[in-house]
């Protein structure tokens, strides 16, 4: 496939669905607020009765509206409340002495995320997205503390499938991700928005075929490991082949010496 082109259409379509998550969280912020606003606290009987791990059939408890609910843990819950377990949207803040270390808007099914949900962590980062089973899966964008940030596909947790990460100086990655990792086909781009880099990845690395461009008249074709041109490639300078043959670690195997001391002449 060409990355370039179908990421255009793809990276729309992420936006798209990002754009629609944050409208449902922004029901739920409403929601919040109005609850809050209001004071509609759950009684210590209906806390209990969500706390409690054995449960019999008298202890069957369902609140359709919106409460809040103070744990004795110290978290915080507001929203539905079915068969003794959070259902719905809702909200909840997990707490560590007082300091809020997760807080969570979204969809919830049996006690777990599950749905569309907006999640900031303890780090700071923040995920808007999809959750299954209580972890990010599907279609979510996080925007790390530090100002990078990925837009994609996410499997239990990690970035997996097809993604576009960005970070803070607007280097750019298109491309495919496993287990959190740049793995599979992808390009690279500099803060202006030029190639210099698309092919193979593995493990975050640049790893496999590719072609590797810098300062615009230079380009090189061929083999990488673990981000070094390594195997068999070629090497042109303004258009013009001018090594073509084995590479180690970045050197031409030709005499063992750099590419810059190699070509010092031409260059």
């Amino acid at each position: 496939m060409t990355i370039s082109k179908d990421f255009v259409n793809i990276y729309k379509d992420y936006l798209r669905e990002i754009n629609n998550y944050k409208r449902t969280i922004k029901h739920i912020e409403n929601m919040k607020r109005k609850v809050e606003k209001r004071q509609i606290i759950a009684s210590e009987e209906e806390i209990y009765l969500v706390e409690k791990e054995e449960l019999n059939e008298e202890d069957d408890f369902t609140c359709n509206k919106d409460k809040i609910y103070s744990f004795s843990n110290g978290d915080k819950y507001i929203g539905k409340i079915e068969k003794n377990e959070l259902n719905g949207k809702g909200y909840y803040a997990m707490y560590d002495d007082r300091e809020i270390i997760m807080e969570y808007m979204g969809d919830f099914k049996n006690n777990v995320r599950e749905g569309i949900g907006q999640c900031m962590l303890k780090n700071g980062n923040l995920f808007i997205g999809e959750f299954k089973d209580d972890l990010m899966n599907g279609i979510g964008e996080m925007i790390y503390k530090n100002g990078d940030q990925y837009i994609g596909e996410w499997l239990n947790g990690k970035k997996d499938g097809l993604g576009i990460f960005t970070w803070s100086d607007n280097v750019r990655y298109n491309g495919e991700f496993k287990n959190g990792k740049m793995d599979g086909e992808g390009q690279c781009f500099d803060k202006n928005g030029n190639l210099i880099y698309e092919g193979q990845w593995k493990n975050n690395y640049i790893h496999g075929l590719g072609t590797y461009i810098w300062n615009e008249n230079k380009r090189y074709i061929g083999e990488f490991m673990h981000g070094k041109k390594h195997g068999k490639g070629s090497f042109y300078l303004n258009g013009e082949l001018i090594y073509e043959g084995s590479w180690k670690f970045d050197k031409p195997s030709v005499f063992g010496r750099s590419l810059e001391e190699f070509f010092c002449v031409k260059l």
